[in-house]
């Protein structure tokens, strides 16, 4: 459950868009819709860097998330 609020915490865009009203102040994923498309160099590595914590978070919990998936009897 943790690791699923993390991730939706993470991505969260219309929150800070509302309540943060200095740019310096907003977090990546509000920075990444606003790069135009000739700064594709800088699309990129903002892109990497916004995703590899929930990557290291998956990858280091990944047991952890399955089991709890496994044990709600879901079945699928």
């Amino acid at each position: 459950m943790a690791i699923l609020v993390f991730i939706d915490n993470w991505n969260m865009v219309e929150q800070p868009l509302i309540f943060l009203q200095d740019a310096a102040k907003q977090p990546l994923s509000l920075y990444l819709s606003k790069i135009i498309a000739d700064e594709k160099g800088v699309a990129f590595a903002a892109a990497t860097l916004y995703m590899m914590p929930i990557l290291l978070i998956f990858l280091y919990a990944e047991k952890y998330l399955l089991e709890g998936i496994r044990l709600s009897g879901i079945k699928g």
